[in-house]
Formats: C-alpha cells, structure tokens, sequence
C-alpha cells in the first residue's frame, strides 16, 4: 500500500545519507554494508520486531539476506508483483554494470510464464537460457538475478513460493568485457561481487558525472 511504499523510499533515502553522505564510505559499500533502516511497518514486512516509532537503524550482520540497495524493498519491486528476473536482472545489467542489450525481436512473446507447482521462476528463466533463440541475450540478464529469487514482488524474504517451489539464491555473475562468470552461493555473495566491482564503481562515476553535469554522458 501507499504508506508501506512510502517506508520503503525513507530505508533507502536514510540508508544512502548514512553510507554516503555521513560515514563518506566508498560508494561500492552501498551494495553490502551490514545496517539498513526501518519504520514499525517496514521492520514487519521484514520480519523483525519493531523498535518503536519513526525510523530505526538495524544492524544487519546476523541477517545475511539483507545488506545494500539491492536486498531493499523500495528496489526489489522493480521486478512487478511476479518478482521478474528478466527485470530484475536488466536493472543490474544497464544500471549498474552499463551493459547494453538489443529489444526482442519482433513477434516474440515476452507474456510471463505462469507459476505452478514444480515451476519456479528460477526454473523458467533456466529454460529460457536454454532455448538457443533466447539465449544470446537471456543468458547475460537472468542470471543477474538469480540471487534474488527469495524475494517476492514487494521485497518480503521467503524461502518458497506460493506454490511450494523451493527457491534458491547461488548463481554465476558475468561482467561485461570480461570472460570467465563468477559463481556466488548466496545473495550476500552477489551484494560483495558487485561491491568489489571495478565495473560497477565506474557506471556509479559515471551516472554521479552525468547528475552534476545535467546531461548525458557520450562514450
């Protein structure tokens, strides 16, 4: 709802002066630094008990689900109520690594793939990767994602679907212009690829220049 919504922008906000402004981190540290914040509203959408009213700091070091802006509700529902990891995993590839990835060719049918019992949205993109139409582009996005499949539309931590399906988070992470994907077991090790990530600290430069200066960068 709207004042749930609005609790997930205020985490992120305060979470970005905290690492940025007020600690003067490297910018890298906001895809895994270990302490997020909450309302009452948002700390039982997460599961936590609440610490009272306003916004509190929680210290996230024994939750290894949560930590960085992509482990936040105000951007997990980037992926729509199906929780897409086409979305999801496009968001990570143009916005933070600057890949770029042509449309679907025309006539294809990008309607989602109902769950069902057995039928995981981990398990859909899996087959997507391996039909040898889709997989040219598929198998650069999806498994971007792959981390992130424990977290439903609104950014709630499950460990199953509303099928039964148990889901995952390990998975493999390529960088542009790089050859060998790196494997990570868990989300936790997906946030500290992308903190650690040469490639992701140059787009965070290159989207800061692009702010000051009021208009886009050309390469």
């Amino acid at each position: 709802d709207a004042a749930l919504a609005a609790d997930m922008r205020r985490e992120t906000l305060a979470f970005f002066q905290e690492v940025v402004w007020k600690q003067d981190r490297p910018l890298g540290d906001l895809f895994n630094a270990q302490f997020t914040f909450a309302t009452p509203r948002l700390a039982r959408h997460y599961g936590w008990e609440s610490r009272g009213p306003g916004l509190h700091r929680y210290d996230l070091s024994s939750i290894p689900a949560r930590g960085g802006l992509l482990t936040q509700a105000s951007t997990l529902t980037i992926g729509g109520d199906d929780a897409s990891m086409v979305t999801r995993g496009l968001f990570v590839f143009k916005d933070l690594l600057r890949g770029e990835v042509k449309e679907p060719p025309p006539g294809v049918d990008t309607t989602p793939v109902p769950l069902k019992a057995g039928l995981s949205q981990r398990q859909i993109s899996e087959r997507r990767i391996a039909n040898r139409a889709c997989s040219g582009c598929h198998a650069r996005i999806e498994p971007l994602a792959f981390g992130l499949e424990k977290f439903d539309g609104v950014g709630a931590f499950r460990e199953s679907d509303e099928h039964g399906n148990r889901l995952r988070e390990d998975g493999t992470i390529l960088f542009p212009n790089t050859a060998q994907p790196q494997p990570y077991r868990s989300v936790a090790g997906l946030m500290s690829l992308l903190a650690g990530s040469p490639r992701v600290r140059e787009t965070l430069t290159w989207k800061v220049t692009q702010f000051c200066l009021g208009r886009p960068l050309v390469a």
